[in-house]
């Protein structure tokens, strides 16, 4: 289980709405300056594209959630 941060600008699965449905992340959390952290090693369910994607992927269908 990695800890990673990400900017709220980038275009991951953890910050976007498609990646399993209403709950979202289940692991991340705000930090100070528009950041935050999330197990780089979770997986879900992209309702986009239909398959079990890593928190760290990115699509070109991506729409912010936060």
């Amino acid at each position: 289980m990695g800890k990673s941060i990400i900017r709220k600008g980038d275009r991951k699965c953890v910050l976007c709405k498609h990646w399993n449905g209403a709950v979202g992340s289940t692991t991340i959390k705000p930090k100070p300056g528009l950041q935050y952290e999330y197990d780089h090693d979770e997986k879900q369910s992209c309702f986009q594209k239909r398959t079990v994607t890593p928190a760290w992927n990115g699509c070109p269908k991506f729409e912010p959630r936060y």
